[in-house]
């Protein structure tokens, strides 16, 4: 099998619960550590590549196969991130998080491709199945804007959240080979491709608010009005004019990261009046709430109550005729029984690799019918 060296939006967004082969998961060696496990036990391994796919690593000589773990042997050439700088000694304004971790004052962190340049690519055949959660359709949650499909009329699809949701650390929002698209492209491009759409990107993240211009043709229009380092009282405060003036008909509301700090009761509470205002201003929305990756456990700061917000949304949407979730929680959680956060992170504190970004592509697109 000929294992390829591009971005390819089918093969980056095949859910993991299907088929036995899993293309382009990353990896990060610390200095300390010589075997790495993945999301399944590896029972061949089809290519080992550096972040950017230029560089194919060789068998024997770079890395090993063994237990159904990835090894990197002595004299290696895949890269490794140094113990000083996953655990600094001092501390650096803005490179820096306290660490959680006992003995460890400090916990590296970086944006760009700070991290990703220490990580590795490997594509594997496996024969375990999948044991974890399964996304659940919320095309019953979503019908009024998947209907609209359907018909061919022209659509608006909104992302409205953190930085996570802008697209923040994927290799095509940094600039970095293999130049993948961040998640909420990804989910559209995937409807668009479905439903033979043309994909129309109007605003970008951080981009100006520019008005959605509507043709009356077969066309999707992508709006991300997302912003880094907000949290939901933002998300309530903005709503009106990040989300409610586009009129769309599919909203995916990500909050989340960023609210560690409050309770399940208050974070609920600020999403059910975001919600309640976009019902109100744009009755013709469906909306598909995102529940967030964990933070790294280790980072000081960061690590609170946003594993109990899923279950929040969960609760709250089974009462509303037109809102979903998207449980990425859930899947995180599951995968990191196997993988060490760090494996799939891009700044090592809070944001996904391009592999946890494609997760959350996997993760909506199971939930609006597309597989």
């Amino acid at each position: 099998m000929n294992v390829s060296r591009t971005y390819s939006l089918g093969e980056y967004i095949r859910p993991l619960w299907k088929g036995n082969v899993v293309a382009h998961e990353s990896v990060l060696f610390r200095e300390d550590e010589r075997e790495a496990k993945l999301a399944f036990p590896m029972d061949e391994i089809l290519g080992v590549f550096s972040a950017d796919l230029t560089t194919e690593f060789e068998e024997g000589r770079d890395w090993l196969l063994r237990n159904g773990a990835l090894v990197r042997p002595e004299g290696s050439r895949m890269p490794f991130i140094p113990l000083d700088r996953f655990y600094p000694a001092e501390h650096r304004d803005g490179a820096d998080f306290g660490c959680r971790e006992e003995g460890h004052p400090f916990l590296g962190f970086g944006e760009g491709d700070t991290m990703i340049r220490y990580m590795v690519d490997v594509t594997y055949r496996h024969a375990a199945p999948w044991d974890g959660p399964i996304p659940p359709p919320q095309t019953d949650k979503c019908a009024r804007f998947l209907s609209k499909l359907g018909r061919g009329e022209e659509a608006t699809i909104l992302f409205y959240g953190d930085s996570i949701t802008t697209g923040a650390n994927s290799s095509g929002v940094v600039g970095v080979p293999p130049h993948a698209e961040p998640f909420p492209v990804m989910t559209a491009r995937a409807l668009a491709e479905k439903y033979g759409y043309a994909l129309s990107i109007d605003v970008v993240p951080y981009g100006p608010l520019d008005e959605v211009t509507m043709t009356g043709g077969r066309v999707l229009h992508y709006v991300n009005t997302a912003v880094g380092g907000m949290e939901s009282k933002w998300g309530l405060e903005n709503v009106g004019a990040r989300a409610v003036r586009y009129q769309p008909d599919l909203m995916i509301l990500a909050f989340g990261m960023n609210d560690g700090w409050r309770t399940r009761e208050e974070f609920m509470a600020l999403t059910k009046e975001i919600v309640g205002t976009a019902e109100k201003d744009s009755p013709g929305t469906d909306i598909l709430l995102l529940s967030s990756i964990l933070p790294h456990w280790r980072a000081a700061g960061f690590w609170a109550h946003q594993i109990e917000y899923e279950d929040g949304l969960w609760a709250f949407a089974a009462g509303e005729e037109h809102v979903g979730v998207a449980p990425m929680t859930s899947m995180h959680r599951h995968l990191l029984q196997r993988k060490e956060y760090y494996h799939a992170t891009g700044n090592n504190i809070n944001h996904p690799s391009d592999f946890m970004a494609r997760v959350y592509a996997m993760t909506l697109c199971a939930a609006l019918g597309i597989e």
